[in-house]
This record gives structure tokens, sequence and C-alpha cells, in this order.
């Protein structure tokens, strides 16, 4: 396949695209929501649909992945496949903010032979042949050559699908490098981010959770402008891997140093064990147990975590009525159970109080369900945590004879 020849092609498709981008970007467009922060415009649509049809035209026996009608079912056959991402920054171009881009790749497997980034506001347009160097609007780019962290400027960006729920996993590693350079900026396009990369105006860049359509044009970039690429532990990158780091070379290192420690499928934000307290709630010859609405699932002593400033007893009265909508009466202290595999999400220090209550039984908080059950009611093979443990114990205790 000549490359140089394809590219003049796609060049010429790409730069239309950004004049429809900018077109629509002066004008007016619907936005839509694929998450609750994950955004797509009609400009995303008409984009992907210009340039896949324009891709089809030149190579129309190559498969196209775009963002847009990506679907995870879909795997491209053959050695070539384009990657496409119409409108990267799709939420700046949804507040008008004009720092976007169109990222298109060509790669053969999984390694990028064409790439090209543009960004039409600024007329800056990015491109790289493998083995024929990276550019910036024809003229050749190389990365920076600082070689401290300290002297460096890093870019990064968050993973809009997670970023809500487990903030706690992305930003310790951003507050690190905050601390260790000169600067950290997150601007919301991660083409971008390597196309500054690789023409030197930064020295890394990292980030998690990423997809093939928004690194295989700036994976290829860097690597023609003297850069490095890797995943966070400083293996070999290609676009279909969940983390990258990417670099001038010089620095990387002291960037993997750091981004090892923190891969968010095994970083464990929380150091220190939570203390929380949970409540054996008697009413006469039952005692409650709640159904839990959030994971994990599953049959549950009521309780929950120790706010600052509380001692556990009072704890143990407030998680009780949140949680039931009893009043307790705190009879004894059954036990503490710190055992790290307790809780699935984190490491958690329990104290089991025994407790008798009063009031009208209500589900509430965290509780889908709340009900009362006789000892041989107990649903053992429902039950979350280790509260199968704990009740045998406290049932041991009062002479049940359950072991």
């Amino acid at each position: 396949m000549e490359i140089e020849k394809l590219f003049e092609k796609v060049e010429k498709i790409v730069r239309s695209a950004g004049n429809l981008l900018k077109e629509l970007y002066f004008s007016s467009w619907e936005v839509y929501h694929k998450g609750t922060i994950d955004l797509v415009t009609t400009a995303d649509i008409k984009s992907e649909e210009f340039i896949k049809k324009g891709l089809k035209e030149i190579t129309p026996d190559i498969p196209i992945i775009s963002e847009e009608s990506f679907s995870e079912k879909e795997r491209p056959e053959g050695v070539y496949f384009w990657v496409v991402d119409p409108l990267d920054g799709t939420t700046n171009f949804a507040h008008r903010l004009p720092w976007f881009a169109i990222s298109v790749a060509l790669l053969e497997e999984k390694n990028p032979v064409l790439g090209i980034i543009y960004n039409p506001i600024v007329e800056e347009f990015f491109y790289a042949i493998k083995g024929k160097g990276a550019y910036l609007n024809k003229k050749p780019i190389k990365v920076s050559q600082k070689d401290r962290l300290i002297d460096s400027l890093l870019c990064t960006g968050f993973p809009v699908s997670k970023i809500l729920d487990s903030p706690d996993l992305f930003i310790p590693l951003f507050k690190k490098f905050m601390t260790k350079s000169q600067g950290v900026r997150r601007f919301g396009s991660a083409a971008l981010d390597l196309a500054y990369v690789a023409c030197g105006r930064y020295e890394g860049f990292w980030e998690p959770y990423l997809k093939p359509w928004d690194t295989a044009a700036g994976m290829l970039l860097v690597k023609e402008a003297g850069g490095e690429i890797t995943d966070y532990f400083g293996n070999p990158y290609n676009p279909f891997l969940n983390t990258i780091v990417a670099s001038n070379g010089k620095i990387h290192s002291q960037i993997i140093e750091i981004t090892s420690k923190y891969h968010p499928d095994y970083f464990k934000p929380y150091r220190n064990p939570f203390p929380t307290v949970d409540i054996i709630i008697e009413v006469e010859d039952k005692i409650v147990l709640i159904y839990r609405k959030n994971p994990p699932y599953g049959w549950a002593i009521p309780g929950g975590f120790v706010d600052y400033g509380e001692t556990l007893e009072e704890a143990a009265r407030r998680e009780a009525k949140e949680e039931t909508n009893l009043d307790i009466e705190i009879l004894y202290l059954l036990g503490c159970y710190s055992d790290p595999k307790r809780d699935p999400r984190f490491h958690t220090i329990t104290t089991v109080f025994v407790a008798k209550g009063k009031g009208e039984l209500k589900p509430k908080d965290d509780a889908k369900l709340a009900r009362f059950f006789k000892i041989e009611e107990i649903p053992w093979d429902e039950l979350a945590f280790d509260h199968a443990k704990i009740l045998k114990d406290y049932l041991k205790r009062k002479n049940y004879g359950i072991y």
C-alpha cells in the first residue's frame, strides 16, 4: 500500500470535515447524552458520516472503526483498518470552546502507519506517516528536550464513563503529578494532547481508559517526533490497551515510576481501614435484616460507616435509625471483625452491637427492604459481607446451637 499517496486523499477528506465542523461551530447543533456527562452532538454525527463516506470511496475494502457508530461486537477483519474520531473534544465543542479535533489513523493490525489530527479552528494540521516523521502544517516537529520532570509541563484527562462514580481512582495521580512537575493541564482532547507532546508543547501525557480512536493517530505522531509511548507500567503500547503514557522520552522513566503505582485496575485509594458498625436488632423473638440497594447486594445486618466525631455507640444508633427507622437500646458488644476481605469494596473494621429495637420498621437510606426474621428464617445463602459469620457468632452466644 502506498501510504504517502493515500495520505494526500485522506488529507482532503479531513480538511473538508474540518470545514464542516467549523461551520457548525459558529452556527447551531443539537446535543444528546450517551451518559451523565458523556455528550454527542449532531456535529459529531455529521462529521463521522462525511469522513466514513470519503474513506469508503478511496479504500472500499478497508474496514472503519468510528466512535459514534462503533459496537463492542464489531471487530475489524483484515490487516488494515481505519480508526476515526470525528470530533474529539465534544464537551468543549458543545460549550463553544475552540479546543477539539478530528483524529484519523490507518492501522496495520495494531500499529498505526498513518495518523492525522486536525483542529480546524486554529488551522493546525498534524500528521505522521510511519518512518517518514511527524509534521505540523507541513513543517517537521520534534518532542521537547527537557530531561527533568520538575521542569516539565504535563497534560491528562479523566474517563467520562468512570470519573463520577470513582473519582478517588484518578485524582490521587493527578495530585501527585501536580507536586512533581511544573504544571498539569487538562483540556479535554486526548488527540490534541498527544499532538502537543509530539510538537514539544508538553513534555508528557497520561490517561486511563481511552479508546483506539482517541490515541491511534497521536501515538504515531509522538513516535515519529522522537517520543516514547507505553502503558502505565512501561510496557509497549497499542491503541487497544487501557492506559497510556506519552512523553519526550527523556522524562519517561520518571513518569512511569509514578504511574506504575496508580493503575486504576489495581490502585487502592484508601490506605487505612474504614471503621464501621453493624447492629443486630432484636424485636421480640426476631431480628431485623435489610436488603441492600447497592452492591454488594443481599440481606445484611443494618449498619454503616462511623462519621468523624462520633462514638461507636452514636454511630450504631444513627445507622439503625437511618436504615430501619427503629430506635435502639444497645444491650452489649458482640465483637469486632477485621478480615480485609469482609467487604469486597474496601478494607473495613466493624464493631457489632446487639440492641433492642422499637418503633415502626421501614426501609430507608441503603435499605431496599427491611423485615423481621425468626432465627429459622434467616436467609443464610443470601447474606452479604461476612454477616453469616457474625450471625452465627451471635446465635452461638445465645446458645442456639448454630455453628
